[in-house]
């Protein structure tokens, strides 16, 4: 069964520290903190999993530009998509949506639905959830997730990212079962 990791880059790849600028790499993309790095190399490398993109940077490359930036921080092939390639614009199985009237990912007026977090992770699971998964992300919208899914998730600390500890947890929960 293939394996996946939903990935953010501000607050896990990339730590926030409001008071000093993001270090550009020579590709023009943020350079990404070395632990961090590291971690999620260990984590692609020792599972085989395939990176999906939550990021709200997603739309700032395409794939192939995406696995060119990945390739250049880690020296050998990831497969990268965004959320959005993989999640078809539709509204999430209403079970994924934790109380009835509480959170809204689709306006059924237009049909467009709204761009946050949560409701990216829930159409994901909705679509793919049987996969074996881990949820790396700092973004607190998550917290509203199902319990079941909730315990996929790896919460990172915006001011850390990716840590030894954050890192264990993925690898533990993408290698349940």
């Amino acid at each position: 069964m293939q394996k996946y990791v939903l990935l953010d880059i501000d607050g896990v790849m990339v730590p926030a520290s409001g008071w000093k600028p993001v270090e550009l790499h020579p590709d023009g993309f943020y350079m990404f903190n070395r632990l961090a790095q590291k971690n999620l190399g260990r984590i692609l490398m020792e599972t085989g999993a395939s990176v999906i993109l939550t990021t709200t940077h997603r739309g700032r490359y395409k794939n192939d530009e995406w696995r060119e930036v990945f390739r250049r921080r880690f020296q050998f092939a990831v497969n990268v998509q965004t959320i959005d390639d993989v999640y078809p614009k539709v509204i999430a199985r209403k079970s994924f949506i934790p109380q009835p009237g509480t959170v809204t990912c689709i306006d059924s007026g237009s049909k467009k639905r709204e761009h946050s977090r949560f409701c990216d992770v829930v159409g994901w699971l909705a679509m793919y959830g049987e996969n074996r998964y881990v949820i790396i992300d700092d973004d607190t919208s998550l917290d509203a997730l199902p319990a079941a899914v909730k315990r996929r998730w790896v919460k990172t600390s915006p001011a850390i990212g990716l840590n030894d500890e954050a890192a264990e947890k993925a690898l533990t929960i993408l290698n349940e079962f």
